[in-house]
């Protein structure tokens, strides 16, 4: 199990990912959703990441990353 502090940092690997996405990953992405590019595969680690993906993409932890508005887009 992961302390606070590990967590925090995985949860900014995920938002980090998101605003750095490539073409291809942007294509998995759009194929399988956030878990394809997950580096996480179960637990705390997993959900954390994921929430720092889908916040960099301005979704809420309840939303589909596949369904962001303006994916891709930076402002």
């Amino acid at each position: 199990m992961s302390t606070d502090f590990e967590l925090s940092r995985i949860y900014a690997e995920g938002w980090n990912a998101a605003w750095k996405l490539s073409p291809a990953q942007a294509t998995v992405l759009e194929r399988r959703g956030v878990a394809g590019l997950n580096p996480y595969e179960a637990g705390a680690e997993q959900k954390r990441w994921a929430e720092g993906f889908g916040r960099a993409l301005g979704v809420s932890p309840k939303t589909s990353a596949r369904r962001a508005p303006g994916l891709g887009r930076r402002w």
